[in-house]
């Protein structure tokens, strides 16, 4: 019982594998329904009246849409020879980006009748990736438009599922266990927050004047609409670039305010390799001038969280010119972009 494969091709789009294959009700039952289960903060299963149709349907011996799963692998690790071989040696380590609900309704099925022929065939497509980012952005255009599961949703499945926090220095904590832990630790929530800027190219990713679902649109809208899949820069270098700057006391307490990391996440883009080369020490130099700066605003005229987003992204973003300048002419600058 496994997986055969019927096609290799390339998704151009976002650089990753893309196979056609099929295995059977019983390898679904067996293997791909648990990965429902490993994801616990996927979408939720709906009603399964919603489902009775499909249920009755595959009793009757119906042709299942295929379902799509994915692997987030290193870069040209896996040779097309070789892709029947990891695939079924690591279906463990699969997602289910679409066709959560047609497995439940399987599972469903199996369990309502023994008549069930899981000796029929179950198609599917699978993703290989290089990218969680371009992975996401693969996901995004799979699911939107699907109310139950929304973009800020799908981004939250892999950042909890797929990065190791635990090879950080930093500490990632969710906010339960936070509460509990010493200081020094990020929100898991926090970080959430800013890879959903990242991925949008976008401070605004929670306009409180903007109901849930229509903001929900719109960052999904930005997210479709910008260039994940050219960018150079990845979330976990990013990430991984906090890490190493938060090694300075005051650049890390600096980054656990929710509102700078957000700007950061979206101004890194374009300055990733100058700011990549600057030590921490001359980091927390150049953002100590920034609050300098920044603490010359009336901060009654204006939404201070939303514009301390916003002139940390335009600082970062142009670093390079930025970094070196005095209080007041930083102010200047500054007062521009407000």
């Amino acid at each position: 019982m496994a997986i055969d494969i019927h096609s290799i091709n390339r998704d151009l789009v976002i650089n990753a594998k893309y196979i056609s294959g099929q295995t059977t009700y019983q390898f679904g039952i067996q293997k791909l329904v648990p990965l429902i289960n490993k994801l616990n903060i996927q979408r939720d299963l709906q009603d399964p009246k919603f489902y009775k149709r499909l249920e009755r349907d595959l009793l009757k011996g119906c042709i299942m849409p295929p379902i799509t799963l994915a692997f987030i692998t290193e870069k040209e690790l896996i040779k097309d020879e070789n892709i029947s071989q990891y695939i079924n040696e690591n279906i463990e380590s699969a997602f289910v980006l679409d066709g959560i609900q047609r497995l439940n309704t399987l599972k469903r099925a199996s369990e309502s009748d023994d008549n069930l022929d899981v000796s029929r065939p179950l198609f599917l497509n699978i993703i290989i990736c290089y990218s969680m980012d371009n992975l996401l952005y693969r996901m995004i255009t799979l699911n939107n438009g699907q109310k139950p599961m929304t973009a800020r949703h799908q981004i939250e499945i892999l950042a909890n599922n797929v990065y190791d926090f635990d090879t950080l220095s930093i500490k990632v904590r969710t906010e339960k266990e936070r509460k509990r832990a010493t200081n020094g630790a990020f929100k898991k929530a926090d970080i959430v927050k800013a890879y959903i800027a990242f991925l949008s190219n976008s401070t605004n990713i929670d306009n409180r004047k903007i109901i849930e679902q229509k903001m929900d649109e719109l960052v999904a809208d930005r997210i479709l609409d910008s260039n994940i899949t050219e960018d150079d820069v990845e979330f976990e270098e990013v990430i991984a670039l906090v890490d190493r700057l938060g090694e300075n006391a005051k650049s890390l307490t600096w980054f656990q305010l929710n509102n700078n990391l957000i700007g950061f996440a979206v101004g890194i883009k374009t300055s990733f390799t100058i700011v990549s080369e600057t030590s921490g020490e001359e980091f927390a130099k150049s953002i100590e001038n920034f609050e300098k700066a920044f603490a010359g605003f009336d901060i009654s005229k204006f939404n201070v969280g939303q514009q301390r987003r916003k002139l940390t992204s335009y600082f970062i973003a142009h670093y390079s010119e930025l970094f070196e300048l005095g209080e007041n002419d930083l102010l200047q600058v500054l007062s521009e972009v407000l």
